[in-house]
């Protein structure tokens, strides 16, 4: 999909697309970039750059990835009730040092909502050097552009995602939100609405974008005031998701051989709906202290060598 961006004041386009595996170096690249560069914006879209990358590493062979949007269409006429993850790049041949300058994780939920787990742009473009030739402005604008249409086409009623403390107020005037502090909820109208807004901006066929004060001056302005990252530092880690995660991963047997290992369900137990039995194995291990244990088996069935210590023991 082609998005106007802005560069020097003109516009110019660039490509969102889902990421290929040989794309996830940029992160590293990135890194090498800043050197030791201590900008707060800078190495603050360096490290939400890095994990997305891990969490798209750690989460590829627990759920489903999208490459590209009829996958999406395709996952959840499939499965009304899956999960289907996306990792989403700009790319571009005219940004000097690297191809990608701009990335978002984000996730269909199995209730049909769109959740935005990690995004930002190149850190020349968040905070562009003093002396700096090249300006972007727009990166960030583009990407939510793209999630939204996923939005749109999927017909889910919700966008939400973490803010930080420098994106609340861009997310809170994009989709005309009240009171945007750590969390974005933006409903569907309020999501078609910022999308049709974007539309018709983009269609002026100039190669400069409008005046200062106009709508799309002042949106890139906003984006550039309130640098639009999203994510957590510490929310990728949380060991009930990987717990979780990795369970709901293993087959139907082995999720049956735990419950009954655990004594959860009784040894000559009926089949029964996935949902049901995790239910009552998550509930279970909760509820009798036993998210150690649980962990444990969970582990020995994958054998992967992924096991690392298990955060539910007590010492």
């Amino acid at each position: 999909m082609d998005m106007p961006l802005e560069l020097n004041g003109k516009k110019k386009l660039a490509k969102a697309s889902f990421a290929l595996a040989a794309d996830f170096a940029f992160a590293r690249q990135w890194r090498e970039a800043i050197g030791t560069d201590q900008n707060p914006y800078r190495t603050d879209t360096v490290d939400y750059a890095e994990l997305a990358v891990k969490r798209y590493e750690a989460s590829f062979n627990l759920g489903v990835y999208a490459n590209s949007l009829t996958d999406f269409t395709d996952h959840i006429a499939s499965n009304p009730n899956i999960e289907v993850g996306g990792f989403v790049v700009i790319r571009c041949d005219w940004f000097p040092g690297s191809e990608i300058i701009g990335f978002c994780h984000f996730r269909r939920s199995w209730c049909n909502k769109i959740i935005l787990d990690y995004l930002g742009a190149h850190p020349f473009i968040i905070r562009p050097k003093e002396d700096a030739i090249i300006k972007v402005r727009g990166v960030g604008t583009a990407l939510v552009y793209f999630v939204s249409q996923v939005l749109k086409k999927e017909n889910c009623p919700v966008l939400w995602g973490e803010a930080t403390s420098s994106s609340a107020t861009f997310y809170s005037k994009i989709f005309k939100l009240e009171g945007v502090e750590d969390l974005i909820y933006a409903p569907r109208d309020n999501v078609i609405k910022f999308l049709e807004e974007r539309e018709r901006e983009w269609s002026v066929q100039s190669d400069v974008i409008a005046a200062t004060n106009q709508p799309l001056d002042k949106i890139y302005t906003l984006e550039t005031e309130n640098p639009p990252f999203v994510g957590s530092k510490t929310a990728m880690f949380n060991p009930s998701k990987r717990l979780a995660f990795r369970y709901l991963k293993l087959a139907y047997h082995k999720q049956m051989e735990i419950a009954k290992a655990l004594q959860f369900v009784k040894a000559d137990a009926a089949a029964m709906p996935r949902d049901e039995l995790a239910q009552i194995v998550f509930k279970g291990a909760r509820e009798k202290g036993m998210l150690a244990a649980l962990w444990s088996l969970v582990e020995k069935m994958y054998g992967d060598g992924l096991t690392e210590e298990n955060p539910f023991e007590t010492t």
